[in-house]
Order: C-alpha cells, then sequence, then structure tokens
C-alpha cells in the first residue's frame, strides 16, 4: 500500500498498540493467573510479558522490512498465494472477534453499575454505532482520539491501584510457584491469559502510516513491555490485597478492588464507578483499532478503495455476534478461542514471515 503522506508519529503508535493492548481483559486476569499459578499468579503474568515482548521485537523487525505494505499485502508473497491467503483469512477473523467480545464485556460493566435497566439492544446498538463512525475516520484522527482516552483510562487505572494500597498485604504473593497452588492443567485459563497481550496485529497494519518506519520496532516494544508491566503491577496489588483463593473467585476482581478503597471525600466514595467510566473510555479505544484494523484488512483483501462501506457493513454482523454471547462464561471461552488464534499467528506466522523475508532478501528500506 503506497502512502503518500505519513502522519503517526513513534509515540502514537505506542499509544496505539496501548490502546488495542489494554481492555477488557485486564478487569479479569488477576482471577486466571491465580486460577492457574496461585500466589504466584503475578510473576507469571509477568513472564509471559516477557515472552511477548521477544515476540514484539520479530513483529517489529518483519514491519520495518516492508515499510509501504500492510502484512495482508506481502503474506502472500512470502507464504505463496494459496498459504497467503488463508492466513490472511485467519488474521482478519482473529482480529474482527474481538469486537464481539469487546462490545459484550462494555454491555456487563454498563448493566453492573452504570444503566443497570437498559436493555441489549440500546447499549450495544449505540456503542456500535459510535465504534462505526470512529472507526471510519482517518488513521491520524484514530490516533489522536486514542491517545486521549487511553492515557485517560490507564491514569484513573493506576490511581485505583495505588490507592488500594491500603490493604495490601505482601505475605499474599508468596510462595512464589507452590506445587500445590499450581493447575498447570487447566489450559483454558492459562490460554486466557494470552489473550490480554493480543496487540501484535497492529504493528503490521500501521506501519504504511508512521512517519518513520525505522522507530517501528522500538514503538512497539516500549508498548509491549509498557502492558507486560501494567499488568504485572495490577495482578500483584490485586492479590495481594485479596489473596489468590479470593481472587479466583470473582468475576470483575478490578472493580472488587476499587471498591475496597475507603475515601471521605465524597465524590471518591464509589471509586468503581470511576473506574467504569473511565474503562469504557479503554474499551472502546480497542474496539475503535480493531474496527480500523478489519475494515483496511477486508478493503485490501477485497480490492476496495473504500474502507468506510465494509465497516459499517461489518455493524449488524457484529451485533448479531455480540448478542449470542449471552453470559460471562459464554464470551470468556471466546476470548480463550481468539486467545489461539493469537498464539498460533505470534509463535508460528510472525517467526516463519520473518525467516522468509530474511531468505528471499525482502527488503524495503
Amino acid at each position: 500500500m503506497k502512502v503518500g503522506g505519513r502522519s503517526l508519529s513513534a509515540r502514537q503508535v505506542t499509544l496505539m498498540v496501548l490502546g488495542y493492548g489494554i481492555g477488557g481483559g485486564i478487569l479479569t486476569l488477576p482471577s486466571l493467573a491465580a486460577g492457574v499459578f496461585g500466589a504466584s499468579g503475578w510473576l507469571a503474568v509477568f513472564l509471559l510479558g516477557l515472552v511477548y515482548v521477544g515476540a514484539t521485537w520479530i513483529v517489529g523487525r518483519l514491519a520495518e522490512k516492508f515499510p509501504e505494505e500492510t502484512i495482508i499485502e506481502y503474506s502472500p508473497r512470502l507464504l505463496g498465494k494459496v498459504i497467503g491467503l488463508l492466513f490472511n483469512l485467519a488474521f482478519v477473523v482473529h482480529l474482527f472477534l474481538v469486537i464481539p467480545v469487546n462490545i459484550r464485556i462494555l454491555q456487563e460493566l454498563v448493566n453492573i453499575s452504570l444503566l443497570p435497566g437498559a436493555p441489549t439492544w440500546f447499549v450495544s446498538g449505540s456503542y456500535l454505532l459510535v465504534l462505526a463512525y470512529g472507526a471510519s475516520r482517518e488513521v491520524n484522527q484514530i490516533a489522536q482520539v486514542n491517545e486521549l482516552l487511553i492515557e485517560i483510562a490507564i491514569f484513573v487505572g493506576l490511581f485505583v491501584v495505588l490507592a488500594a494500597l491500603q490493604h495490601f498485604e505482601p505475605i499474599h504473593l508468596i510462595p512464589i510457584f507452590s506445587k500445590d497452588q499450581l493447575h498447570l492443567d487447566q489450559l483454558e485459563q492459562l490460554l486466557g491469559l494470552t489473550f490480554a497481550f493480543g496487540s501484535l496485529p497492529v504493528v503490521n497494519m500501521v506501519v504504511p502510516y508512521i512517519r518513520n518506519p525505522h522507530e517501528t520496532t522500538k514503538a512497539a516494544l516500549k508498548a509491549t513491555f509498557f502492558i507486560a508491566l501494567i499488568y504485572t503491577f495490577f495482578t500483584a496489588i490485586t492479590l495481594g490485597v485479596f489473596g489468590y483463593k479470593e481472587a479466583i473467585d470473582l468475576s470483575w476482581v478490578a472493580l472488587e478492588l476499587a471498591k475496597s478503597v475507603n475515601f471521605r471525600a465524597v465524590i471518591l466514595q464509589r471509586l468503581d464507578l470511576i473506574l467504569i467510566v473511565s474503562w469504557i473510555s479503554a474499551l472502546y479505544t480497542t474496539g475503535l483499532i480493531s474496527s480500523f484494523l478489519v475494515g483496511l484488512a477486508i478493503a485490501q483483501l477485497a480490492r476496495v478503495r473504500n474502507k468506510v462501506y465494509i465497516i459499517w457493513a461489518l455493524v449488524p454482523i457484529s451485533y448479531y455476534l455480540s448478542a449470542s454471547l449471552k453470559n460471562y462464561f459464554v464470551w470468556t471461552q471466546w476470548s480463550i478461542y481468539v486467545a489461539v488464534m493469537s498464539l498460533v499467528i505470534t509463535f508460528f506466522f510472525y517467526p516463519l514471515l520473518y525467516l522468509l523475508s530474511l531468505r528471499k532478501g525482502k527488503r524495503h528500506e
């Protein structure tokens, strides 16, 4: 894809990776980590984050080799037309499936505290329309919106976590990897942890818009490492406040963490509401960027110039799929399917594409 003007700075790319990655997954991450690794779940999250940092280097280097193209455009040349097409279809499906889960999480949050009586069609439908409208804008406008919203969400989230230190007990974080607490047979929950680190597709789709493509790897590494630190810190504080046994039984552990904080100031007495309102912006950035990437990817596959029509055409499909996720357990299972696809793409296809690019000498620098 030849792009006449590059509008994204390295900082905006970093924040786009953050905006796509930090969403609803963090609200349940500590429970999943505690269920598999017990009190040492926080350390497992950090180690998993480091693994993804290593994968990010490969993803960034691959993107830098094709600074004028998205992964949709160059993968058929590296993998062959047939395998390349299958990969692109899987890549698009992986991006698209994030949207119904994103909508369902927002629906749950809104119905929990903000609008308990609001009908599903109203909340989901309104959110989808706003998503489609935002994703139809230019990439620089999307980056600017994401820049504002994700910074607000991170600031409020960190404030809640720091405020919860008043109940923090370091003893809850030990022992480290005790055999009695490890449940590695719970493979589904272990896969669910990886759902929170699935933001790498952003890198290979926005590189044609970056002012200096040589900064792609550095920007992506910053984002992934920061995500790993945020997840680790949040998980550690949560387990330190509740203990791993209680954390396992909490569906929305982040909201319970906010409720545990006590302030005399009236405006801060319902910190969970403040967290929900701010975290809706984090959910929106995930859905916004995902919708934009899906529209861009399908437009390139179908050789359609204007991705706007595709984005709006996907609205009823997204609504139908989100409505089929009836409850927490269903969309959690769906998240696991997305995580499996993300693992295959991240740790098999990205390294394979990078090795093929080295072998075939595809250097577009």
